[in-house]
């Protein structure tokens, strides 16, 4: 008996040790960016209902995107965040990060208002991927989903999980999960002001 219980205890800092960390991202969290993805997302459809393909295609000059083109881009950004979630749940947990970012969820919300224009990277462009407007809503429709599913299904603790991008980024340069979703419904909401601009651009078709 005693060598039995020499042995339960010697074990004991193993088990505690390998206990998987305490869950950071909470239900509210989660359920936060499903309600800001599905609200941006009826919101966008709701900007574009009843355009014609005329309007859609209207620009009010020749440096500035039309609504079809607007759509576009965000209908690809939702792609590539698919797959940027589908893969980065299953990095490595790091613990180590998540005091460096903490505090900076409200810097990616804010992004949605941020006067500087930025440049759309080259992947994310468009270029004329769809023919018609129903075609389009399709694409954002498809990977919008797909995403709200995703968050909806995970395990992943997504306080634990990371994106990196270059050192030079400042604050975006590393970010949890959590946080790089909140960029995509402040994009969403971004490109929405742009489409309110367009639809009362002088010239717009009516």
């Amino acid at each position: 008996m005693k060598s039995f219980l020499l042995f339960a205890f010697s074990i004991l800092p193993f088990m505690a040790s390998s206990q998987p960390p305490a869950r950071i991202w909470s239900v509210n969290d989660q359920l936060y960016l499903v309600d800001g993805l599905k609200t941006t997302q009826r919101s966008i459809l709701h900007a574009v209902e009843g355009l014609t393909e005329k309007q859609m295609q209207f620009k009010p000059d020749s440096s500035q995107w039309s609504i079809a083109e607007v759509v576009e881009h965000i209908g690809v950004y939702e792609e590539l965040l698919y797959w940027d979630l589908l893969n980065n749940q299953y990095t490595e947990e790091r613990p180590d990060l998540v005091e460096k970012v903490r505090g900076i969820d409200t810097i990616m919300l804010a992004y949605a208002t941020d006067p500087n224009k930025g440049t759309a990277p080259f992947a994310a462009q468009p270029i004329g991927r769809f023919q018609t407007k129903q075609e389009l809503l399709g694409f954002f429709n498809r990977f919008r989903n797909a995403v709200v599913e995703l968050i909806q299904a995970t395990s992943a603790d997504f306080r634990l999980h990371f994106v990196f991008r270059p050192p030079d980024w400042g604050v975006w340069h590393v970010r949890d999960l959590h946080q790089y979703t909140l960029v995509w419904i402040a994009h969403t909401e971004r490109h929405l002001g742009q489409i309110e601009r367009i639809k009362a651009s002088q010239g717009f078709p009516k």
